[in-house]
């Protein structure tokens, strides 16, 4: 009677399984090589094809190799973009952090006008007719 061992199925697997991401892990070397390359001619980005398939090394789906590399990638602090078909840009540019708990400094705002800024629209205090009026005054008194 033959018998067919289930853990057996399991170790099988899981040996594919390890495999794959041993070869995951090799291309995701290459990807740093190149980014170091890059950054020894002062380059803060670089392009990587992803490979469809290696010559010598069983298929695999190309999509998990995608992902794979992408949450790699992401989890060292690199940013990404995807660029179909295959391609993956990376960048290693430095942000500038905000500063946690520091509210900015609002300008306050003038409540006065600067001399060079006022534009006359005619509407005087005193109109025309009374500025004649206080004249002649001052003139009767003088």
């Amino acid at each position: 009677m033959s018998s067919l061992n289930i853990h057996q199925l399991y170790e099988t697997i899981e040996e594919k399984n390890m495999k794959r991401l041993q070869k995951f892990d090799d291309i995701l070397k290459q990807i740093h090589t190149r980014i170091k390359y890059n950054a020894g001619l002062e380059r803060t980005y670089c392009f990587f094809q992803i490979p469809e398939f290696i010559i010598g090394v069983p298929l695999y789906n190309i999509d998990d190799l995608r992902k794979y590399l992408i949450q790699s990638l992401a989890k060292d602090g690199f940013q990404h973009m995807y660029i179909d078909p295959n391609w993956l840009f990376i960048s290693w540019e430095m942000k500038t952090k905000k500063k946690v708990g520091v509210k900015p400094t609002k300008k306050k705002k003038s409540d006065y006008k600067l001399i060079d800024e006022y534009k006359p629209n005619g509407g005087f205090v005193y109109n025309e007719n009374d500025l004649l009026a206080m004249q002649e005054k001052t003139m009767k008194l003088s």
